[in-house]
């Protein structure tokens, strides 16, 4: 009986869920044509497959790549000397050079589909200071902003009782700079544009925040704060009758992504990259206040974390 309402709830959302599709209906998709959209992190994964799905709209389309160190491929290259830091040139310079061949190739297949222009930046995410240049290059270049995409992630891993690079200072402060501050600032840069434009921002936030993991302490962290800023912007937006929309996205584990698996689920429990991007494409013309995708594993996720 101690579980029997929780098991009700649980039936109930499955339910819900299972049997409804992303949207209950077909937006109209021709209003994003000559639209502009900036989409941070863009040269793989996620953000990559959204510029794809962008295109054959007639969307104009700033794709940003990072530069400099991530902390989730030199931490699988073991590079870290024993401070935590990543003191080599080499390796910064084969990862900038990496993603900015991976951008190019996106833009050449977006302009193949449909995309009457579209501009590349790479940036330094935790270069805070300097974090408006893509907002205002954005706008130099395009014309004007209409659509923000905050997908920007260091996928940072690291024990904190095991390792000393999970408690490296540096680590932690990196992380909460590209995962959290580098989103606000670039939020804050770009309202005054999107207001003109009655524009929208999408955040993408992660299961991570309702749903903790060991060895993802720091990620997780992020992921919390990045919902409690957005989620109070989001409100005082609201209050201020605000042109300017917001949505979070609660995402959780897809196949074919380009990073390692953050949980083990089975297949069925696994959303589809393309599907989630048609989703993120469908809230630039609903503008919910929070997408979820894929809709039932958050929710699966916290109940076998509570039930543990």
């Amino acid at each position: 009986m101690r579980y029997g309402w929780l098991l009700v709830l649980v039936g109930a959302a499955v339910c819900y869920y299972w049997l409804n599709p992303l949207s209950s209906h077909s937006p109209d998709t021709t209003l994003l044509a000559n639209k502009t959209v900036l989409i941070c992190d863009a040269s793989a994964g996620l953000g990559a497959e959204l510029a794809r799905q962008l295109a054959p709209h007639h969307v104009k389309l700033m794709l940003v790549t990072r530069t400099g160190r991530s902390e989730s491929l030199t931490n699988k290259q073991n590079v870290y000397n024993k401070e935590g830091k990543n003191n080599s040139p080499q390796s910064q310079t084969q990862i900038s050079a990496y993603t900015w061949s991976s951008l190019v190739r996106v833009r050449d297949e977006v302009v193949s589909l449909g995309s009457p222009q579209v501009e590349l930046l790479s940036y330094d995410y935790s270069n805070l200071e300097d974090a408006h240049t893509i907002i205002e290059k954005t706008i130099e270049k395009l014309g004007g902003l209409d659509y923000l995409v905050l997908n920007q992630a260091e996928i940072a891993r690291g024990y904190l009782v095991k390792t000393r690079h999970g408690q490296s200072p540096e680590f932690v402060e990196r992380t909460f700079s590209v995962n959290v501050l580098s989103p606000i600032e670039l939020a804050l840069s770009a309202l005054p544009h999107l207001e003109k434009s009655k524009g929208h921002i999408f955040v993408a936030s992660s299961t991570l925040s309702v749903v903790p993991k060991a060895g993802l302490a720091v990620l997780s962290a992020t992921k919390h704060a990045l919902n409690g800023f957005f989620y109070s912007l989001q409100q005082e937006l609201r209050e201020k009758k605000s042109a300017v929309t917001l949505t979070v996205g609660r995402l959780g584990e897809l196949a074919g992504g380009d990073k390692m698996p953050l949980f083990t689920l089975p297949d069925w429990m696994v959303g589809d990259k393309g599907e989630c991007a048609g989703g993120i494409v469908e809230t630039f013309l609903t503008r919910p206040p929070t997408f979820s995708y894929p809709k039932l594993q958050p929710l699966l996720a916290q109940l076998f974390w509570y039930l543990g």
